[in-house]
C-alpha cells in the first residue's frame, strides 16, 4: 500500500511538473510579444518627437494655410523596405541641415531604429501636421501561428501555419484599428501591425 501510495503521489508530481513547464513555455512566448510592444511605444513616441521638432517639414500648415507634401511620410510597402539600406548620406547631428534634409535624416535613422528594435521591424506613415499622423509599426512575430488538422490521403496530422494580420478597410474602430496592417504595405503571414495616431 505504501508503494503504491508513492506511485500516485509521484505521478501527481509529475504531472503538475508538465503544468507548470507549459506555463512557463506560454509565458516565455507572451514575454517575446510584450517587449516587442513595449519597444514599439517607445519609437512611436520618438516619432512624434522628431515630427514636433521638425514641423516645416510635416507637410500642410493649418495656420498659414501653406500646402506640401509630408517629408515624413513612408509608404514603401514591406518588401520593398527589406530590401533598403538605409544609408544616412549627411547627419544632421554632426553638420547642419535645412529643414527637409533634417526630415531625410530624421526618417532615416528612425526606420533603423525600427529595425533593430523590432524583429524585421518596418513602418508605414501617412497624414500630415494639419489633418495627423496615422504611424504604423510592422513586425514579424513567429508565435502568431494557427495549428490545424489536416487530413491527406486518410492519415491526419497538426499543422502549424503563420497567420495573416488582419488588413485596414478604413471603417475599424478602436482595437482593430489599433492592430490592423495598410493594405498596400502587403506584410507577409505571421506580421503583426500597431497603429498611433497623433497631431504635431
Amino acid at each position: 500500500m505504501t508503494l503504491i501510495e508513492v506511485l500516485v503521489s509521484m505521478l501527481l508530481l509529475a504531472i503538475g511538473m508538465l503544468g507548470i513547464a507549459g506555463l512557463q513555455a506560454a509565458t516565455s512566448r507572451y514575454n517575446v510579444n510584450t517587449s516587442a510592444r513595449s519597444e514599439i511605444a517607445v519609437l512611436l513616441s520618438d516619432f512624434a518627437d522628431k515630427v514636433r521638432a521638425n514641423p516645416d517639414a510635416a507637410g500642410n500648415n493649418f495656420v498659414t494655410g501653406a500646402t506640401s507634401a509630408s517629408t515624413y511620410a513612408i509608404t514603401s510597402d514591406w518588401a520593398t523596405q527589406k530590401a533598403d539600406a538605409l544609408t544616412i548620406s549627411k547627419n544632421c547631428l554632426t553638420t547642419s541641415c535645412s529643414s527637409a534634409e533634417r526630415a531625410t535624416y530624421d526618417m532615416l535613422s528612425w526606420r533603423t531604429k525600427v529595425r533593430a528594435s523590432a524583429p524585421q521591424g518596418a513602418s508605414w506613415v501617412t497624414g500630415d501636421r494639419s489633418t495627423g499622423f496615422n504611424v504604423t509599426v510592422m513586425w514579424f512575430d513567429k508565435e502568431f501561428t494557427d495549428k490545424r488538422q489536416t487530413t491527406n490521403d486518410g492519415v491526419t496530422a497538426n499543422e502549424t501555419k503563420l497567420v495573416a494580420s488582419a488588413t485596414c478597410a478604413g471603417d475599424e474602430a478602436s482595437l482593430l484599428k489599433q492592430q490592423c496592417c495598410p493594405k498596400d504595405a502587403k506584410v507577409p503571414d505571421g506580421v503583426r501591425c500597431t497603429t498611433m495616431s497623433f497631431i504635431p
